[in-house]
């Protein structure tokens, strides 16, 4: 009896910390809203706003011009998915998998040609060309460096309005997806090369299997990133140019068509497996939801400017602070959304085509802690850190090398996401943050630690006590994610707001972490448990 009173109880403070945590949300999101009326009377003269949906009304923050491409792209792939799919669909019934890839390259040519131009087409093609070539025969080490320096030239390249865009002759937003496209495909050179050495394995369609890889148009634009697994040995210079002449030509002969394919270079060679209902009935039912959050989102911006205000800091400024970190936790969760519309569709369309692909991140509302936040965000990227530079790093070097690890893992996102102060101190507090977090792991572990716990604590005051050590090092990790999302000004003013402002609103705003904290553990305890059953 005693036992299930103690139940009960447990029951009842979990859903007391979920109550709570859902309140503060609500609560401070509601006053963001309320500051929102600064741009009733707004004279835009940067063309923050449009007019918004006819039925709704009110005019709609179009500022996060990153969206509005992802939008645009979005709805000019989604006519040709179909085509994609039908066209792959006959191939792996009636051949085999190389004819496969060239389907697959020919389709995402004629794409970026239609989308983009010759010339950024071009672009796309020779940059896994020339990586390839130049890392074919080269140590680990050597095609790192390689990868690196390109990675330098490519942040030149995304200046705006500089030498490379004039000379492509191209608009900004073609500018910013083609620079983007340039990004993702170097990961993808980056997963190919270092598995190809790892692996040793020879085969005259490396090249081919690369570009298909590379040109991976579900994932091509906006990720999410799928790793390389399988190693084929590289062809030489000539067969690269001979293939490259090739279908340039087959472009001009078929000028009027268009396609969008989807591919898994891991999956190619693997048995074909025919659609049925329920594989359909998934699919749409997948895009669908997909469909909903994409649109979802942006019904929100009719009624909250999180992107605007990020452009008027005085506002910001005299935000109170549940104001403020309503709209700290608005840009969280807008940069969430935008990623679970994006990967997840993404995602859907590799499950069509029997592809296995990083799922979309899981909701910042209920993780607390760095290590799930990396794990859970971007989980493809996490995969490639973890494999190409954490694992090799770590092995034979103890808890230096650990640290080390840890070290070159965020260098990389730092130079890979760019390299500018609010980045840097993105990524400085998240490694610092890891630090932290696994010194208390480590201590969490150790026999002294076990023993004073059995000793004094029970399971239930354990929780308590981590979750209370952890609603610091979660304030420190949100506000981070404040610099990497709204910039160093930005991130500033959270700052000023936790050092210099009351003490009482630093309590309070640790409280309902401590709840957060509580809600993220108790999210993962269901998780595990469903799992193992």
């Amino acid at each position: 009896m005693k036992n299930n009173n103690l139940v009960i109880i447990n029951y009842y403070e979990s859903y007391f910390y979920f109550f709570v945590w859902s309140c503060a949300i609500f609560y401070s999101v509601y006053q963001f809203y309320l500051a929102n009326n600064y741009f009733n009377d707004y004279y835009d003269a940067y063309g923050d706003f449009d007019s918004g949906w006819f039925w709704v009304r009110k005019k709609r923050d179009t500022s996060d011009q990153e969206w509005l491409v992802w939008l645009t792209l979005v709805n000019k792939l989604i006519p040709y998915v179909f085509i994609h799919h039908f066209i792959s669909q006959i191939i792996k019934v009636n051949s085999n998998s190389m004819i496969l890839c060239y389907w697959y390259i020919l389709s995402s040519i004629i794409f970026l040609y239609y989308y983009l131009g010759t010339l950024a087409m071009f672009c796309a093609i020779l940059q896994p060309s020339f990586l390839h070539i130049m890392t074919c025969i080269c140590s680990k080490n050597a095609a790192w460096i390689i990868h690196i320096l390109y990675l330098f030239i490519i942040h030149i390249l995304k200046i705006p309005n500089g030498t490379f865009q004039s000379w492509l002759e191209i608009t900004d937003e073609k500018h910013y997806i083609l620079t983007l496209i340039m990004c993702w495909i170097h990961l993808r050179s980056i997963s190919h090369t270092i598995d190809s050495i790892d692996d040793q394995f020879s085969s005259s369609n490396n090249f081919i299997q690369k570009l298909a890889y590379c040109l991976y148009l579900p994932t091509l634009f906006l990720g999410p990133l799928i790793l390389y697994h399988e190693f084929v040995e590289s062809v030489g210079i000539i067969i690269i140019i001979i293939i490259v002449i090739v279908i340039i030509v087959i472009i001009i002969v078929i000028k009027s068509q268009n396609s969008i394919f989807c591919l898994d270079i891991f999956q190619i060679n693997q048995p074909h497996q025919y659609w049925n209902c329920q594989k359909l009935l998934t699919f749409m039912l997948n895009l669908i939801r997909y469909m909903f959050w994409l649109y979802f989102t942006d019904l929100l911006l009719h009624f909250i400017y999180i992107n605007a205000v990020q452009y008027h800091l005085q506002v910001i400024q005299n935000l109170n602070s549940w104001a403020l970190f309503g709209l700290g936790y608005c840009m969280g969760q807008f940069f969430l959304n935008k990623y679970v519309a994006i990967y997840g569709t993404c995602s859907n369309l590799c499950y069509l085509d029997n592809i296995k692909a990083p799922s979309q991140p899981k909701c910042i509302a209920r993780i607390h802690l760095y290590s799930d936040m990396w794990k859970y965000f971007d989980r493809g990227l996490y995969k490639f850190l973890i494999r190409y530079i954490y694992i090799p790093i770590r092995k034979s070097n103890g808890y230096f090398g650990k640290l080390f690890a840890s070290f070159l893992c965020f260098t990389f996102v730092f130079i890979w996401h760019g390299i500018q102060i609010n980045i840097f101190i993105w990524t400085l507090l998240n490694f610092i943050g890891i630090v932290i977090e696994d010194i208390g792991v480590s201590i969490g572990k150790s026999k002294q630690y076990h023993k004073i716990q059995n000793t004094y604590l029970s399971s239930k005051n354990t929780k308590r006590l981590n979750c209370i050590l952890a609603s610091p090092l979660l304030a420190m990790s949100a506000i981070s994610n404040f610099y990497f999302l709204g910039g160093q000004d930005i991130g500033n003013i959270f700052i000023q707001n936790i050092l210099y402002g009351s003490w009482k609103n630093l309590l309070v705003l640790l409280f309902f972490l401590y709840c957060c904290c509580q809600v993220s553990e108790d999210v993962k305890s269901w998780e595990l448990r469903r799992t193992k059953s």
